[in-house]
């Protein structure tokens, strides 16, 4: 009776894997592949990480001893080779740093641009928008400020992007706008902030006064007489 179950369950695993077993193997190769895939994945990442580390150690020194040249040139490397990471990201920002001291603002934007759209960190983007909004205004482009803030978290900068959209506005003679956008930076702009306050403060008050509405005058209304009661028309 054993051997006839045994005989049976043998049976039943030969028609199973008649039946599924491609599918099993497949499944498991499939496994098996994506499982190596992301431990190669792992380990390329920490390499590329590790080398840009190397890398951003290097730009560090160069900046430590006024090597302005080599700065630059390793900055554009590791945008190159090691995009995606927190240190391309930084070394961008260094790069467009570099380029100001000489006034090549149009590069300037290049690179605030390149960092804005490769930063890894959201909490890094706000300061970025800043960066590129005063680059923007020096370039004298009041409308890419505000398109570049429309719709966007300013995070902790709530105060410093309310100033900046508010010099757009006033450059786009929006003057309304612009003592909003200023009355909001000063509410949130810091005590520690004071210098900027007083700015924002200057510039507001050279803002046109706003005009008064002029009062519409109404034509005098005519008194009905009164028919006295009984009498018809």
């Amino acid at each position: 009776m054993e051997e006839q179950w045994q005989e049976r369950e043998i049976e039943l695993f030969v028609n199973f894997w008649k039946q599924n077993g491609r599918f099993i193997a497949v499944s498991v190769i499939v496994v098996l592949l994506g499982f190596a895939g992301w431990r190669v994945w792992r380990y390329e990442r920490r390499m590329h990480q590790e080398r840009a580390g190397v890398a951003y150690t290097r730009l560090g020194g160069d900046l430590n001893h006024a090597r302005w040249a080599q700065a630059a040139t390793e900055s554009r490397l590791i945008m190159h080779k090691d995009s995606g990471t927190i240190e391309a990201t930084f070394a961008a920002l260094t790069l467009a740093k570099l380029e100001a001291r000489h006034g090549k603002w149009s590069q300037v934007a290049h690179d605030l641009g390149w960092a804005l759209a490769h930063d890894p960190d959201p909490a890094l983007a706000p300061l970025i928008r800043i960066r590129l909004a005063r680059v923007d205004l020096e370039q004298h482009d009041p409308k890419a400020v505000l398109a570049l803030f429309h719709g966007k978290n300013p995070g902790a900068y709530v105060g410093l992007t309310a100033w900046l959209k508010g010099r757009a506005d006033r450059a786009l003679h929006h003057f309304r706008r612009a003592r909003n956008d200023w009355t909001l930076a000063l509410d949130n702009l810091g005590a520690g902030e004071g210098t900027l306050r007083r700015i924002v403060s200057v510039e507001m008050s050279t803002l046109p006064t706003p005009a008064k509405p002029i009062p519409t005058k109404t034509a005098p209304t005519k008194a009905v007489p009164q028919r006295p009661a009984g009498v018809q028309p």
